[in-house]
C-alpha cells in the first residue's frame, strides 16, 4: 500500500511504502505440553485406530481405541481447570496421569506408522503389544516430581519395535522416555516378566543409560514362549538429605512371536529366437524352490536353461508360502533378455533376476514390516 505526503508549494512528494506482507512463519519451538494437547492426541489416535481396526480380524485394536477414548475423557475430568496449564506446573498426581497418557498415545502413534504394509499376523501381534501397553499405562499409579516414563521401544537404529522373533542371536534394543537415569545414583534395573507376571529365566542386561534412553541386550529369546512380555523399569533419583530414593515403576511391552518361516518358489520362462523375423518360442518353464533362509538374509540360485543360446526375453513368477499356511504370488513379469527384473514379494522380501548370469536373488526388502525385529 502506498501513501503520499506533500510539503509546501514545491509539492515535493515522499512515497511511503508499507512493509511487505510476509507469510506466516512456522513455529520453531513446540508449545509446552498441556493436558489439552495430550487429550487431543488421544482423540486423534482413537479415531485412527478405529479406522485401522475395521480392516483387521483382531478385536484388540478396537478395544485399544475405546480405551484411548476413555483415557482422554478421564484426563479432561481429572485435570479440570488445569487442562490448559503446562503439565510440569501442576500437581504431581495429575502430572503423572498426563505423562502416562502421553506414553500411551506415543506408542499408538508409533504403531500406526510402523504397522503400514505389514502382514495380518504381524499387525495382530503388534496390536496386542500396543493393547497391553495402553492397559498398563491406564492402570499405572505413583507420582514424583520427575516421574520416570518410558514412551517408546526401538531398535538401535531407531526403528519402532513391538514384536520380537524368538532367536538365539542376542537382541539389542532401547527404551526411550524421560527421567530414566540420575547420574548421581545407580543405573536403572530392568526386569522382564511374562503375561502372568513371572520373571523370565533369561533377563535383559542394561548396556547403556541416559536420562532419556536405556539400551538393553537380551541374550537368548529362542526358548521363550510366544506372548506378552512386560519390561519393568525401576530407577532411583537423588533427593535432598535422603540419598537416592526409589521412583515409581515405569513399563514397556513387547510381544514375542515364533520365528517366521517362508518358502519361495519360482518359475522362469525363457523365450528364444525362432530365426530371422520369427516371433520367438517360449520354452517350458523352469521351476523350483529357493534355498532355505528367505526372510532372514539373502538367498540366491542359478537357473539352468537348456536349449536357448539366444534368448529374446525372460518371464519370472514367484510365490511365497508362510509357515501358517497362507501365501502370496507375483508375476509373470517379463523383460527383454538384456534387462534385469526386480519386484517386491509378500512378507517384506524383494526378488531380483540377473539375466547376465541367470541368477535369482531373494533378500529382505526395505519396506519390510518395521515394527517386527
Amino acid at each position: 500500500m502506498k501513501g503520499v505526503i506533500k510539503h509546501g508549494a514545491a509539492g515535493i512528494a515522499i512515497w511511503l511504502l508499507a512493509p511487505a506482507v510476509v507469510g506466516a512463519a512456522s513455529p520453531q519451538i513446540a508449545p509446552r505440553l498441556t493436558g489439552a494437547i495430550i487429550a487431543s492426541e488421544l482423540d486423534s489416535a482413537q479415531q485412527a485406530l478405529a479406522a485401522r481396526a475395521s480392516g483387521l480380524p483382531s478385536a484388540s485394536l478396537a478395544d485399544t481405541s475405546q480405551r484411548l477414548g476413555a483415557m482422554a475423557a478421564d484426563l479432561r475430568k481429572s485435570m479440570g481447570g488445569d487442562i490448559d496449564k503446562p503439565i510440569d506446573t501442576i500437581g504431581a498426581g495429575a502430572k503423572a496421569s498426563a505423562y502416562r497418557a502421553e506414553a500411551a498415545v506415543k506408542r499408538a502413534q508409533a504403531f500406526l506408522v510402523a504397522s503400514k504394509g505389514c502382514l495380518g499376523g504381524d499387525t495382530a501381534a503388534m496390536a496386542q503389544a500396543l493393547a497391553r501397553t495402553v492397559e498398563l499405562e491406564a492402570a499405572g499409579t505413583g507420582s514424583s516430581k520427575l516421574l520416570p516414563i518410558v514412551n517408546g521401544v526401538e531398535t538401535l537404529d531407531q526403528r519402532p519395535l513391538f514384536v520380537v522373533r524368538g532367536s538365539s542371536t542376542p537382541l539389542a534394543f532401547a527404551l526411550t522416555g524421560e527421567n530414566l537415569f540420575d547420574a548421581q545414583c545407580a543405573s536403572p534395573v530392568v526386569t522382564a516378566t511374562d503375561g502372568q507376571g513371572r520373571p523370565l529365566a533369561t533377563q535383559p542386561g542394561v548396556t547403556g543409560v541416559l536420562p532419556n534412553r536405556i539400551e538393553l541386550k537380551l541374550p537368548d529369546s529362542s526358548q521363550l514362549q510366544p506372548g506378552d512380555y512386560v519390561l519393568h523399569v525401576l530407577t532411583r533419583r537423588k533427593a535432598f538429605l535422603v540419598g537416592c530414593a526409589a521412583q515409581p515403576e515405569t513399563i514397556a511391552v513387547l510381544q514375542l512371536a515364533p520365528p517366521v518361516k517362508m518358502t519361495v518358489s519360482y518359475s522362469v520362462t525363457a523365450t528364444c529366437s525362432a530365426g530371422h523375423g520369427g516371433a520367438g518360442q517360449a520354452l517350458p518353464a523352469v521351476t523350483g524352490t529357493m534355498p532355505d533362509g528367505a526372510g532372514t538374509g539373502t538367498v540366491a540360485k542359478y537357473i539352468k536353461i537348456d536349449g536357448c543360446s539366444d534368448p529374446l526375453s525372460y518371464a519370472i513368477s514367484a510365490k511365497v508360502t508362510f509357515s501358517d499356511g497362507h501365501s502370496g504370488s507375483i508375476g509373470p513379469i517379463s523383460q527383454i533378455a538384456a534387462a534385469g527384473i526386480s519386484a517386491g514379494l509378500p512378507g517384506g522380501l524383494s526378488l531380483s533376476w540377473d539375466p547376465s548370469v541367470r541368477q535369482l536373488l531373494v533378500r529382505p526388502a526395505d519396506n519390510r514390516c518395521k515394527g517386527v525385529y
